[in-house]
């Protein structure tokens, strides 16, 4: 968001940092991106620093001309490049509507002569999209054999472990599991502080119960990583109940490859800095690289040349709907619970996204949560000594 001076964008600037100061990190990022294209088609039409002109001055014909042309612009892209630039359009009219509702507040001259060119704004664009919106994409648990085969490549003790270390593979497996059996996003794992995993007696069974608190960490200040993760909403706020044995990794983590670690959270990179959103997604490329043909061969006849960190997040939904309903919930008591978990806010469709999915998988092919895997992978480890 620099000029080819390297000067700020300033209502750009204003918009992010104060109108829109409690969007996250990702939100920011995507908005952002598309008002940048809108600054620099302005630069290259009316010369540098327009578009901040035209606010600052409210000078609603030039923006006017210009938001056309934007348009213009974006319907060529997307008949070029076959992408849907819908939300990129969005994006630039969200910026512009704010900021001139910002600029034209502080005055009562000014707000009445811009409110009725503003509504004239947003009645001529609101119904024009650069191309159609392309349907839901479709939500797919991974398949059974995908999933095994995944367990193969981040056990720790599997020979098909790709990754180079064992602080490397013991990390990419409880980061791996996270995923899988409690859905949490990248960034959620990238916040994770060192000790997000809580326990406490229960009285009922007569042990320990264990659970994982998702929150912004609480012990740092700043974060310093270039695209800093954050939650995604309020929402996202929530604690996971956890079992055992994912308690167990966890602690072979935090004993054994974490000690010394010069920040508070979980997760490390090589050079023990915070881990990176761009390091997490690496994980499953690599990941990609060796998956066997058989769950090679079933990923393509769903049209899928690999798998990404969300599509774990779209099983754990998938499967534990159907744990739910398999319980005796009703649909609409499941699909709640799933809210919940989740971190979705009460207004996301995305629980009906998922009760589709689950409704649409055929279920002798779902995953079964097991921890078979898990527990052999720590019995091998029985007796041994650590000491790194």
């Amino acid at each position: 968001m620099v000029d080819s001076l390297g000067l700020p964008r300033f209502w750009a600037t204003v918009w992010a940092d104060v109108l829109k100061a409690n969007m996250g990190s990702t939100a920011r990022g995507h908005h952002l991106y598309a008002v940048e294209r809108l600054y620099r088609a302005t630069d290259q039409q009316f010369g540098a620093g327009a578009l901040d002109r035209m606010l600052t001055a409210l000078d609603m014909t030039s923006l006017e001309t210009a938001l056309t042309s934007y348009l213009a612009s974006l319907r060529n892209d997307s008949s070029i490049r076959g992408v849907n630039n819908g939300q990129a359009w969005q994006s630039v009219r969200t910026f512009v509507a704010d900021t001139i509702s910002h600029l034209s507040a502080s005055s009562a001259k000014d707000y009445s002569k811009v409110h009725s060119r503003l509504i004239r704004l947003d009645r001529l664009y609101s119904q024009v999209m650069p191309t159609k919106p392309k349907p839901t994409a479709a939500i797919r648990a991974l398949p059974a054999i995908v999933v095994e085969d995944l367990y193969e490549i981040f056990s720790p003790t599997s020979p098909r472990n790709p990754f180079r270390t064992e602080t490397l593979q013991w990390r990419n497996f409880l980061i791996f599991l996270l995923m899988l059996h409690l859905g949490l996003r990248r960034g959620e794992i990238a916040i994770l502080p060192a000790d997000a995993i809580k326990s406490d007696f229960d009285i009922e069974t007569g042990g320990d119960r264990f659970w994982l608190n998702v929150d912004e960490s609480p012990y740092e200040n700043e974060d310093n990583r270039f695209n800093a993760p954050s939650l995604k909403t309020a929402n996202s706020r929530r604690q996971l109940p956890l079992n055992e044995e994912i308690v167990s990794v966890y602690d072979i983590v935090l004993n054994n490859y974490r000690i010394g670690a010069p920040h508070s959270y979980l997760f490390s990179s090589q050079h023990d800095k915070p881990l990176s959103l761009r390091s997490i997604h690496h994980l499953f490329e690599v990941a990609n690289e060796h998956l066997s043909p058989a769950a090679k061969k079933v990923l393509a006849a769903r049209n899928k040349s690999g798998i990404t960190a969300h599509d774990l997040r779209h099983t754990c939904a998938v499967y534990r709907l159907g744990r739910y309903v398999s319980l005796g919930d009703e649909l609409d008591l499941a699909i709640e619970k799933l809210r919940i978990f989740f971190g979705w806010s009460p207004s996301s469709p995305m629980p009906r996204h998922y009760a589709r999915a689950y409704f649409e998988s055929n279920s002798a092919d779902m995953w079964n949560e097991t921890y078979d895997r898990l527990l052999t992978t720590l019995r091998s480890l029985s007796g041994k000594e650590k000491n790194d």
